[in-house]
């Protein structure tokens, strides 16, 4: 990204500004005794640091596109993790049609032993959704199954193991109009916790003993690698 930066920007007037600017803050700092004078330097960083951010709007820009679909790949990969071994969660099924939950089908949910089912269905007719409470029993990667007794529907879950990219969302359609799962079903996997909105855990990395989202520290380490590389590259920033 910073060789792309150096190609697409202007980098002479970049440097000017540059220069400009530093030559503004020394003066500052050597007229600070001097009100009037002072504050005709603080006008004139402004006037610079306003230019400087025009040289950079279109080179940013241009960077945009690349970095969000680095960053949404990215995501999908570390922005959450895997379920731990005995770690509770919820499993909700959505559905599509009101009358499906109204109408008293039954919907069952089966998962092997690497994920324990600790509750019975708990159906909410205004929500469309019924929900298990589940704990994480052993490592694996295995398919949980919703039936309505006439269609089954899987999605995959990831429990413990290596870091991966999860998915935490099955979206059907047409499942069969003989179904109490016809239409659309979404299996979501969400923490019980009402204030969380995700839907696996969050990904958080262990650093200096503190736990840190992974985004502050792509874009912590980003920076660092970046300041650190200019130069190397020829770069002005």
């Amino acid at each position: 990204m910073v060789w792309i930066f150096g190609k697409v920007s202007n980098q002479k007037a970049i440097e000017k500004t540059r220069g400009r600017l530093s030559a503004e803050l020394i003066a500052l700092r050597l007229f600070k005794d001097d009100l009037r004078v002072f504050f005709g330097i603080q006008y004139q960083i402004l006037v610079w640091t306003l230019k400087y951010l025009r040289y950079s709007l279109f080179p940013m820009l241009v960077l945009m596109l690349p970095t969000m679909l680095i960053l949404i790949e990215l995501n999908l990969h570390y922005g959450n993790r895997p379920l731990r071994v005995g770690e509770e969660t919820l499993v909700k099924v959505k559905l599509r049609e009101p009358a499906a939950l109204a109408g008293g089908v039954e919907i069952s949910l089966q998962a092997p032993d690497n994920l324990k089912i600790e509750t019975q269905a708990v159906r909410i007719e205004e929500l469309r959704e019924v929900c298990w409470r589940v704990r994480g029993a052993a490592p694996g990667r295995f398919d949980l199954k919703v039936s309505d007794g006439k269609l089954a529907v899987t999605k995959r879950v990831a429990v413990g193991g290596p870091l991966e990219g999860v998915s935490s969302v099955r979206t059907g359609e047409n499942w069969g109009n003989n179904s109490a799962l016809s239409g659309r079903i979404t299996i979501r996997v969400n923490l019980p916790s009402p204030r969380s909105k995700s839907r696996y855990p969050a990904l958080d990395i262990p650093v200096l003993g503190k736990r840190v989202n992974w985004l502050v520290l792509f874009l912590v380490l980003s920076l660092a690698f970046g300041y650190a590389f200019k130069g190397l590259l020829g770069v002005q920033i």
